[in-house]
């Protein structure tokens, strides 16, 4: 697939190849290679076949810099060693600022209605790209040669969510979202099952809950979770007095040092952190992991667009997508599972519960989680 395809035609063509294919699908061989990526990025790349990617690249360079606001709260690791590696690869250099969804959104919508941008790009979820398409926040990404790499079934899953979804952001993993437990307070046949089982009386006031009350991964969990059980689950849970947390990373510190038995949802990227201690283990519930898209978007207005799309790319490429595998989070590029340790793969193959996939009705749910956790 040449890289000259439109990105529309790139997506159509994945998402037709996709159809009928379950996620599952994603571990078969991919040996496409990308076609910017620098020296020591990956594989080597195919000589590009017209020089307006490589006048892009030199653009880049000449800007020098990013400024990044990391949406995910720190749940996707590779963000940052994408940024050291972006540096000495291009040599551009790339300023991460790790915070919440919700912040990267209300920064944006502050710098670019008043005319003074400073984020040049955001890592996304749907739900964002969703609420700052309303706004007008966002800028298509344009063709980009490693968009030929991703997955069809990825593909299919942004296809599925709608166009602004393929022409706004670029997707280059999927998080999973299980239980973690603390392996000593919680004994092996004490230990969840189901996402059902939270409710139970006797984690009253042991877990600590990404809180659904924001956009994030609690929110996600709110949703799937509201739609299969009902809304007297998630009060039920309530009943259960979790305590709430926008600081998901310190939060899985918090169940590995014991102070908590769980943490509700637990991103997977997160594990990296605290795979090495004894006193943690992921539970992946009977009913299946929740799921969701990570991405990166540029906003309408920025200073350093090029440096963007460049750095946009370069997240699809060998180097990074590895890195991607290795710390548990599903890769867009199939041929990246490859690197993915043992235990990575096989949480990675769990299977899936849902993903919150009506980004629309994102403010209505936060509006449903208020009132249910005051």
């Amino acid at each position: 697939m040449s890289w000259r395809l439109s990105r529309r035609e790139l997506i159509r063509r994945g998402a037709l190849t996709a159809a009928g294919a379950g996620l599952g699908g994603l571990l078969s061989a991919c040996e496409a290679r990308s076609a910017v990526s620098p020296a020591g990025a990956g594989s080597a790349p195919a000589a590009p076949a017209a020089s307006g990617w490589e006048a892009v690249v030199a653009r880049a360079q000449q800007e020098a810099s990013v400024v990044l606001y990391d949406g995910h709260g720190g749940a996707l690791p590779t963000i940052g060693y994408a940024a050291e590696q972006f540096a000495q690869d291009f040599p551009i250099q790339v300023d991460v600022s790790t915070m919440r969804a919700s912040e990267a959104l209300e920064r944006v919508r502050v710098e670019q209605r008043a005319g003074q941008s400073v984020g040049d790009a955001l890592t996304v979820g749907p739900v964002t790209v969703w609420q700052m398409r309303q706004d007008d926040l966002l800028q298509p990404v344009g063709e980009l040669p490693a968009l030929a790499r991703v997955s069809p079934e990825v593909l299919a899953r942004v296809e599925a969510l709608g166009t602004d979804f393929r022409e706004y952001a670029v997707w280059e993993a999927l998080q999973f979202y299980g239980i973690l437990i603390n392996t000593r307070a919680v004994s092996a046949s004490e230990a969840p099952r189901s996402w059902r089982e939270l409710t139970d009386p006797k984690w009253q006031g042991r877990i600590i809950m990404d809180d659904p009350r924001a956009i994030g991964g609690g929110n996600q969990y709110f949703a799937v979770s509201l739609k299969k059980f009902g809304q007297e689950y998630q009060q039920a849970l309530a009943a259960r007095q979790p305590v709430l947390t926008r600081n998901i990373a310190d939060a899985t510190n918090r169940v590995a040092r014991g102070e908590f038995a769980l943490m509700v949802p637990f991103a997977f990227g997160l594990f990296a952190q605290v795979k090495d201690l004894p006193t943690v283990k992921v539970i992946v519930p009977e009913e299946g992991a929740i799921f969701t898209l990570h991405g990166m978007a540029i906003p309408k207005s920025v200073r350093h667009q090029n440096a963007a799309r460049v750095f946009a790319d370069y997240l699809l490429s060998d180097k990074i997508q590895r890195h991607l595998a290795a710390n548990y989070l599903r890769p867009a590029v199939d041929a990246a599972m490859e690197a993915a340790p043992p235990e990575a793969r096989d949480l990675l193959n769990a299977p899936l519960w849902g993903i919150f996939d009506e980004p629309a009705r994102a403010e209505e749910l936060i509006a449903i989680a208020q009132k249910i956790y005051p």
